[in-house]
Order: structure tokens, then C-alpha cells, then sequence
């Protein structure tokens, strides 16, 4: 018999044909091994890590401002570098503004004027019209290109029709702003406080925040002098958008501002967790949580530990998506593998994640289970184990899905806010299958459950997915048994364009969203702290699975690139239009690199990485069915 690593112990398995909701989920047990414990791969991050950074400032537009004749003047000169400065007039309608924007070239000493609705005039100078990504694809907005070299540089809005919006200003700073969210738990009715800094440490002359609660409601929050945080108390559950303003001083004395635009997750506080029972349950320890009963859906997690003859020592990691019944199953085998006395059986860093914002709603640093050595006697003696960490095969035992109509497929995933698949379907052969969720925004469980639902049918399959399409399918296989288990072949998972590890436009699109919309929807889960929560409870196991490809736009020498020029003054180089390559690595799983010439999606300056013939070729021959 052949054996395979994998990350759970079978629970329960419940046939859910042809949906989901007729019954139990198919809920896996998921282990991880004390490497992962030692390695962090399964612990919260530090928020410090998971901070926004910018070099760059988003100025909302009120028509409020404007004189009699519809005219806003920013009123105060902004510092440039010494490369292309750059200013994108975002409105609320089509054509509603003309942007006005000048400069004295340092070069010549003459002004340089250049206005989004005229001709232009001045050599280097240019406008490129980019969509927002998560906006109307139709609808395109002027950025204006400014030579090398400006200075004093000045912006103007001409308000044909008095509509708000923004203006993202890149004016080539010399340092960058930093904010994180100091707390892990962001919880209703319990104060989050945002730090900044900036790169080279220098003092921040004036800090303020605009929050956006998720019934629309707005507060200005300002900073104590001297002080570089600020904090607000949520008092509703739900998203809230908070841009942070920071002012400094040049070298030259100059004013200079800088924002950081956030997406926030508040969730209430759930039923708090109460002692853990330590009972038996067929060849496993049962572990319940001994709280009210709740119809929440939740994430549980925590370490196991217990004393060997070296000390207190991690014995393995467990997790599983939990309804009303919160409990956690721990195989006997792995006490004795640790060598420790089950007496001494401890849990460590408790957690309780909401299982579709991921907030960590409770953190509970160590917990007694009562586990004794007459239990994990007993439970080794009711049933065959099968070795550490493994299952038989690494597939449940479920004889009914080798009857069903569906064959052994490779099912083509779309990304968030999908308009249809993105692969060039003709680049694939053999047995595919189509998941088709358009135009909606889910959080990685809800779009994961959807992936289930669609492949109900399906004897087995493997996935090839675009964008959050990935996140959803490893959410899958990691929580949930599904096709995915049953698929035979090469690999499993592989990924185009992923951000495994966040991107900053879900912050960016929260605050423009009061004026544009949200496309589809605000997503928590892919923001950094959003995407952090996420992959602190996916195991190395669950990402060996993954092939993982990232992309940017072609990097040609001397000249200025990118794939939408909107994104490109919100992202760090290299990006795709999106998501920036380092945020598109996933630790734990298979890089299959990085190549430039391709962007996220189609309408960027570059094709889209979807449709690389060779690439898809790949995937294809390579795929787990």
C-alpha cells in the first residue's frame, strides 16, 4: 500500500450531493507536525509585519471646495524628485473634471502646464487613461506624466460638474510612510489604534485618520502632537475603510504628505471558549470546548504540547472548521511519538477565527485538557493507526464518488469579481471542467464551499486557478474533503497570478469605494492582515500541494513600465497590475517563477497572464485529475 503525507485525520465525511447546505459539511481534522509550530508557519504574525506602506498621497475632492467658478486650487506646492512625477484625476462621473497640473522644469526654469482636456504641448510630458481594476472596465481616468526634474509642482481641479472624488499625487518623496493596526483582535466596542512611521525614522509633524464605519458614517480623527498613532472604538460589526494622512517636513522644509488607505475587519466578540474536555472518541481524543452552545461558524486552532524528558515540547497542531460544537480530535499515536506524559498535555496560543473575515475573535495563551494516560491507552487499542501524520492513501474512504457521473477533471477556477474564466480554454485538453461564480465578491470559506458545490458531481479533480481562485481551492483541500482528494497525477493545485500574501488595492479600493463603489464587494481576506490570518492556518502539507507562477509587466530599460498606471503608484515594484510579486509568494509550496511581458488581467498595458499558451500547456500536462 502506498502511503502519502497529509494533513488531517478523517472526522467526519458526509455526502453532500449535489449542495451544500442539505446537511453536515465534510469537515477535515487538520494536523500539522511540531516543525510547523517551531517554524511559525501556524502562528499569527507580528501586526508590525503586516503594516500598508506608500510613497504617495490620495486627496479626496469635495465640491465643497470649489469657488464660484468650480475651481479647487490644492493651494500649497508639492515637492518633487527627480523623476517622473505623477497625478491621476479620479472623479466620481466621466469628464465631470478637467485636472490642471504645473511644474517649473528645474532644467529650463520654465512652467510647464498641462491640462487633461487640451493638446499637449510640452515635450516629455504625457496623459495615460487607465480603468480602475476593480471598477468599470469602460470607464478610464487621466494620469498625468511630468518630466524628470519639476519642481514646485501645483494641481488644480476644474469642476465641469460639482461631483466628488480623489486625486492620487506620486510626487517622487524621499521617504515612504508606513501603518500598521496594532491589534490582532479587532473587536467591536474595544479601541484599534494605527501606527505610523516613516522610512528613514524622521519625525511626523501632523498624523490624522478619516474612518469610514460600514454603515457610511464618517470621523475625522486627529493625533496628539508629537504623537504618531491614533486609534478609534468600532461600535458595528463589518468593514471599516481608514485612510491615514501623515505630514513631514523635507529636507528643504518643504511640506510634504503621504497616506496609507486600509481595509479593517471588526467582528463582535464571539462566546468565549471554556475548559477543554478530554474525552475518547473511537481511536481519537476528543477535545470539547466546554462553552455555550452558538450557531457560529468559527475556525479553532491550537497547540499541543506536554512534558517529555527535554521539558515541555510541541507535540502537533490542530484545527478544524467548527458550527455549534467546538472541539478539536488529537490521535493518541502522536503523544506517544512526542515521548510526553499525557497528563502534562497542554494546549498553547487557543485561537477562535471568524470563519469568513478570519479575525481572530479570541487568543487564549494556554489551556488545560485533563488528557490522561488510561485515554490515549484506550483509544489506541480502538482502532488501526496507520502511522504519524498520514492517512491511508491520503483519501477518505467514501466508495460512493467512484459511482458518480462526473469525471476526473481539471477544473479551471476564476479569480475575485470575475467576469467568466480567464484561460484560453483552447490551450487545455482532456477531461476540464469550468467553475463559473461571476461578478461576486466571497471570502475564501464561502468561495471554497462554492468550488465544492460546483464539483459535486466530479469523481475527482484538480485545480488551475486564477487569482483568489488559488486561496479558495488550498482553503478547500485544507478544510474540507472534496474531489480535490480523490485526484490522481502531478499537481494538484497550481496558481497564476495569486496574492497568497495580500494586496494592497483591497485597502486602496475600501476608500475609494465611498465615491466608486466596491465593484463587487469589499474582501478583508485579501488584505495583508486579512491574508496573514488566512495562511496561519494552512499547514506545510496543505501547501506542498501548490504550484505557484507570478508575472509583471515587461521591464524595459530607460523607460517608464507598468500594467495599469492607477495600481502601479499604489503597488511596489514589480507587480502585475494587482497583486506585487512578493506578496504572490506562498512559503511551503513550489515557486514555478517569476516572467514579465504579462499582466493580471486583460485591459492592462501588457497580454494577460491567463492566456500564455506556454504556461497553460504546462499546467495542463502537469495537472492532478
Amino acid at each position: 500500500m502506498r502511503y502519502r503525507t497529509f494533513i488531517g485525520l478523517l472526522v467526519s465525511l458526509l455526502v453532500a450531493m449535489p449542495a451544500m447546505g442539505q446537511g453536515a459539511l465534510p469537515v477535515k481534522q487538520v494536523v500539522a507536525p511540531p516543525s510547523d509550530i517551531e517554524s511559525g508557519i501556524v502562528r499569527l504574525p507580528n501586526p508590525v509585519d503586516l503594516g500598508e506602506t506608500s510613497r504617495t498621497l490620495l486627496l479626496e475632492i469635495d465640491p465643497a471646495q470649489a469657488d464660484a467658478d468650480g475651481l479647487v486650487d490644492l493651494a500649497f506646492p508639492f515637492v518633487t524628485g527627480d523623476g517622473r512625477a505623477r497625478v491621476v484625476f479620479l472623479p466620481a462621473m466621466p469628464n465631470a473634471w478637467v485636472g490642471d497640473v504645473r511644474s517649473i522644469d528645474a532644467r529650463t526654469q520654465r512652467e510647464i502646464q498641462v491640462r487633461t482636456d487640451a493638446p499637449i504641448e510640452q515635450p516629455g510630458v504625457s496623459i495615460v487613461r487607465d480603468p480602475l481594476p476593480w471598477g468599470d472596465a469602460g470607464r478610464t481616468y487621466p494620469a498625468v506624466m511630468l518630466p524628470a526634474d519639476q519642481r514646485e509642482m501645483s494641481v488644480r481641479v476644474q469642476m465641469n460638474e460639482r461631483v466628488d472624488g480623489f486625486v492620487l499625487i506620486d510626487q517622487l518623496s524621499d521617504r515612504s510612510l508606513y501603518t500598521y493596526t496594532k491589534q490582532r483582535r479587532t473587536l467591536v466596542g474595544r479601541p484599534v489604534t494605527l501606527a505610523s512611521s516613516l522610512s528613514d525614522g524622521s519625525k511626523i509633524v501632523s498624523l490624522s485618520a478619516i474612518v469610514r464605519s460600514p454603515d457610511g458614517s464618517r470621523e475625522v480623527i486627529n493625533a496628539g502632537v508629537d504623537q504618531q498613532e491614533l486609534s478609534f472604538t468600532p461600535d458595528q460589526a463589518g468593514g471599516y475603510a481608514v485612510q491615514v494622512i501623515a505630514e513631514y517636513a523635507s529636507d528643504e522644509n518643504w511640506p510634504v504628505m503621504l497616506s496609507t488607505q486600509h481595509l479593517i475587519e471588526v467582528e463582535s466578540p464571539t462566546t468565549p471558549l471554556g475548559a477543554a474536555r478530554a474525552s475518547t472518541a473511537g481511536d481519537q481524543i476528543e477535545l470539547v470546548f466546554d462553552d455555550a452552545q452558538t450557531d457560529e461558524r468559527t475556525i479553532v486552532a491550537a497547540e499541543v504540547w506536554g512534558r517529555s524528558d527535554a521539558g515541555m515540547v510541541p507535540v502537533c497542531w490542530l484545527s478544524r472548521v467548527c458550527d455549534a460544537k467546538r472541539s478539536l480530535l488529537l490521535d493518541p499515536q502522536l503523544v506517544l511519538d512526542a515521548g510526553v506524559d499525557p497528563a502534562t498535555i497542554e494546549l498553547r496560543q487557543v485561537r477562535v477565527h471568524d470563519v469568513d473575515s478570519l479575525v481572530p475573535t479570541q487568543i487564549v495563551e494556554r489551556m488545560a485538557t485533563r488528557v490522561d494516560a488510561q485515554m490515549v491507552e484506550q483509544a489506541l487499542q480502538s482502532g488501526a493507526r496507520h502511522g504519524p501524520m498520514q492517512v491511508w492513501d491520503g483519501r477518505p474512504t467514501d466508495t460512493q464518488r467512484g459511482t458518480l457521473p462526473g469525471g476526473h477533471r481539471l477544473l479551471l477556477v476564476h479569480g475575485y469579481c470575475s467576469g467568466g474564466n480567464p484561460f484560453t480554454t483552447s490551450h487545455f485538453s482532456g477531461d476540464i471542467a469550468l467553475f463559473s461564480d461571476p461578478n461576486v465578491s466571497r471570502s475564501h470559506d464561502a468561495f471554497a464551499l462554492e468550488i465544492l458545490n460546483q464539483s459535486a458531481p466530479m469523481k475527482s479533480f484538480g485545480v488551475a486557478a486564477h487569482s483568489q481562485g488559488a486561496m479558495a481551492a488550498l482553503h478547500l483541500y485544507t478544510f474540507y474533503f472534496s474531489g480535490l482528494d480523490w485526484a490522481r497525477g502531478d499537481r494538484l493545485i497550481q496558481s497564476v497570478g495569486a496574492p497568497y500574501q495580500g494586496t494592497a488595492l483591497a485597502g486602496n479600493a475600501a476608500v475609494l469605494g465611498d465615491i466608486f463603489g466596491f465593484g463587487c464587494g469589499e474582501n478583508e481576506d485579501m488584505s495583508y492582515t486579512g491574508s496573514a490570518n488566512w495562511l496561519s492556518l494552512i499547514p506545510t502539507s496543505s501547501r506542498q500541494q501548490v504550484w505557484y507562477y507570478t508575472t509583471a509587466f515587461e521591464d524595459r530599460p530607460f523607460l517608464y513600465d507598468y500594467c495599469n498606471i492607477i495600481t502601479d503608484l499604489l503597488l511596489d515594484d514589480p507587480d502585475d497590475g494587482v497583486i506585487e510579486r512578493d506578496r504572490g509568494q506562498l512559503p511551503g509550496a513550489t515557486s514555478m517563477g517569476h516572467v514579465e511581458d504579462w499582466c493580471h488581467t486583460t485591459g492592462m498595458r501588457d497580454p494577460a497572464q491567463c492566456t500564455d499558451a506556454s504556461r497553460n500547456a504546462t499546467i495542463n500536462a502537469r495537472a492532478r485529475r
